[in-house]
């Protein structure tokens, strides 16, 4: 199968999965590129308006999807799943160290995760990593989508909530930060920038050499 029949049918399948327990591992990874992101965009002046910072975060997590993309294009796109949960478990120890606090659900899935990921690379199941590769890569806009233009929706319209199921691991407030500008509501700023921003990544995910 071509790469880019791959990513379409990835893509597709996160867009029905996200928000569902199938999808938990990715929420984790995702969850740890936004405080990631976060932690860089508090860097800034003070004097940085709000939606400014919301924008940069975004502009920041499409730029790591783009760099994976890059890299899944190479010989070393079955390793990209394991070095994302990898960070991902070092990140979720850290904080578990900081805070007091251990997250069982959280570090039982993610042990499970590398686990399988481990047998996989013990057994050179490449075609299988090469597909888990594209579902981590594209969990990304996954992530963007329930958090700039689901969650803010959901907020304005309660009603949708049902019908908006991927908003259901979201733990993000990206969408908050364009609420209101030029008197906009957040989910429509959250829609342009997910058309503007998604764009390169269809185009790169359809351009990429065949891993």
């Amino acid at each position: 199968m071509r790469s880019e029949e791959r990513a379409g049918l990835v893509a597709a399948a996160l867009l029905l999965l996200w928000g569902t327990v199938l999808t938990f591992p990715l929420h984790r990874f995702t969850t740890f590129l936004e405080d990631a992101g976060a932690a860089a965009v508090d860097l800034l002046p003070a004097s940085v308006p709000f939606f400014v910072r919301g924008l940069i975060l975004v502009v920041l997590l499409t730029a790591a999807e783009l760099l994976l993309l890059f890299v899944s294009g190479t010989g070393f796109a079955c390793f990209i799943p394991a070095a994302a949960f990898l960070m991902t478990t070092v990140f979720f120890c850290v904080r578990c160290i900081r805070t007091g606090v251990f997250g069982a659900a959280e570090g039982i899935c993610l042990a499970a995760v590398l686990t399988v990921l481990a047998v996989l690379h013990f057994f050179k199941a490449e075609k299988i990593l090469l597909w888990i590769t594209d579902i981590t890569i594209f969990s990304i806009s996954a992530h963007l989508l329930a958090s700039i233009v689901a969650a803010p929706l959901a907020a304005a319209y309660p009603a949708l909530k049902t019908v908006l199921y991927i908003t259901h691991y979201d733990d993000t407030f990206i969408g908050e930060s364009f609420g209101g500008f030029l008197t906009l509501p957040a989910f429509v700023w959250g829609i342009f920038f997910m058309i503007i921003f998604t764009l390169p990544v269809i185009y790169y995910s359809f351009s990429r050499k065949k891993a």
